[in-house]
């Protein structure tokens, strides 16, 4: 289950068990472009006690669903610190493809950090879920 937090240039989604309503993560789609782009950046983590269990598959599954779906955007983008394999394992396995190298992208813990560029377009989402089925 998720549920939503809404302002005008993010939205940010609750991942939550469905037995108890219980948070296990978080999804953060911001700077949602509209008109000629119609994308978002996609940020997430996992609460510690809940990681390694499969929420953040589901909820991740849900949540490009809420993207493509309701907010009818095309790009879902994903920037990855390369060493974060987890985190890369988790947009792979959703269709995301590796787009490119940031150097320096972020800073992170007081440190400039590189990141992987990952994205996914609504075309390749609906091609997958069809391919699910």
């Amino acid at each position: 289950m998720l549920a939503r937090c809404r302002r005008p240039s993010s939205e940010t989604l609750f991942a939550c068990r469905r037995e108890d309503d219980g948070l296990v993560g978080v999804f953060d789609l911001s700077q949602i472009y509209r008109g000629i782009m119609q994308s978002a950046y996609l940020g997430y983590y996992a609460l510690a006690p809940h990681a390694r269990q499969g929420y953040m598959r589901d909820g991740l599954a849900l949540m490009l669903r809420y993207a493509f779906r309701t907010l009818r955007l095309h790009r879902v983008e994903s920037n990855i610190q390369p060493a974060n394999a987890r985190s890369i394992g988790l947009v792979r396995r959703a269709g995301f493809v590796r787009e490119g190298y940031s150097r320096r992208y972020l800073k992170i813990g007081g440190r400039w950090r590189d990141h992987e560029r990952w994205a996914l377009l609504v075309e390749d989402w609906r091609a997958r879920r069809g391919s699910e089925r």
